[in-house]
């Protein structure tokens, strides 16, 4: 039986990079009416929307955008609910354009941000240090790990919603630069309603290689959504990548839990970018290894995040090599992929999106 959606994810492209500006709300705050709906929630990805992006010196590494953002400052949209850093190099982490925000504690943003992240902007005590929050690495055996963030009902006899936000980084990553950080949201309700109980199987774990013949050991879970737990939209954002076997304890274990696959949104590079090893081997995972991931959770969308064509400069960059693919090359690679070996009744198709600068992209569940 087809379920009508009772959520969408709004999602606009700020600066052709990796700044999303993303709004979750319940479908009955569609069409839009003025002002914000009762359960909608904004979150502000990575904001860079001009200056340059500085590493040390200008001499050791600098960018520039090449592209204008669609805003020319944050002033120009309504203040979010959250900005998450996902990382504390400049480009994700940009000192100019994160001072836009107001600081003092009547601001409502709270920023959430990767722990090096955190401590950099506490230090230009531009913030309300209240207003400033270091993300916790995701542990499955830590119940605390997972950032829980109540929407209140629309009315006295409604259901809270919830957003969560968990931070997985990658072992061992001396560069500090691949992570992933997960996303659900649960709208609220207006009153006590009874979801019509669905069900469908998910593969859990990625396929296997192409270059092994053994037999696949994936298994398949039967998630329920009930009058206990309704379906949830799900969001990765990995601008330079972290490999499936990170993401699959939270995977397993939290998207389940939520009934949040399949995934909604992924946010990834499609540009494979490497430097020598010595100076940090391999900056974005890219396409190649963004496949795992949407293959795994059934990406129902995969957007290009973090691929603009910057001018860069500095002896950082003289080795570097880029491997650019398109929406076209991302989809055929999704086509020819193994399937997932089980009892899977359905595996819908990954939408790949390249957005433009500026265009808004909604999606519903």
């Amino acid at each position: 039986m087809e379920l009508d959606p009772n959520m969408s994810l709004t999602v606009k492209n700020l600066n052709n990079d990796s700044t999303f500006l993303l709004e979750f709300a319940p479908t009955t705050c569609f069409p839009p009416s003025p002002g914000r709906g009762p359960g909608t929630f904004t979150i502000l990805l990575d904001p860079w929307l001009s200056g340059p992006s500085t590493i040390y010196h200008p001499a050791f590494a600098v960018a520039h955008k090449t592209t204008i953002s669609s805003i020319s400052s944050l002033a120009d949209i309504p203040e979010p609910d959250i900005v998450l850093i996902s990382q504390n190099k400049p480009d994700h982490c940009h000192e100019e354009t994160l001072r836009q925000l107001p600081g003092d504690s009547s601001s409502k943003t709270q920023i959430f941000a990767e722990p090096g992240a955190a401590k950099r902007i506490r230090r230009w005590k531009h913030f309300d240090p209240d207003h400033i929050h270091a993300l916790e690495r995701f542990d499955v055996r830590k119940a605390d790990s997972v950032l829980r963030i109540p929407i209140p009902a629309s009315s006295p006899y409604g259901r809270a919603g919830e957003v969560t936000i968990t931070f997985i980084p990658a072992k061992f990553d001396i560069s500090g630069l691949h992570n992933a950080i997960g996303i659900t949201y649960r709208p609220p309700s207006s009153a006590q309603m009874f979801a019509p109980a669905f069900s469908f199987d998910l593969p859990l774990t990625p396929p296997d290689s192409p270059r092994s013949h053994s037999p696949s050991t994936s298994t398949a879970s039967t998630l329920v959504a009930g009058p206990m737990r309704e379906k949830t939209m799900s969001l990765i954002y990995s601008p330079h990548g972290v490999s499936y076997p990170h993401i699959r304890p939270y995977a397993e274990s939290h998207l389940v839990q939520e009934a949040a696959l399949p995934l909604t949104l992924l946010l990834h590079s499609f540009d494979r970018v490497e430097n020598p090893w010595y100076l940090g081997g391999n900056i974005s995972a890219g396409s190649p290894g963004g496949l795992e991931i949407a293959q795994s959770l059934l990406a129902k969308t995969w957007i290009s995040a973090h691929d603009e064509e910057k001018r860069n400069g500095g002896i950082a960059v003289k080795s570097t090599y880029t491997k650019r693919y398109s929406a076209d090359d991302v989809q055929r690679m999704l086509g020819g992929g193994k399937q997932v070996s089980g009892p899977v009744k359905a595996s819908p198709q990954t939408e790949v999106v390249t957005m433009d600068v500026g265009q808004v992209l909604r999606m519903t569940v």
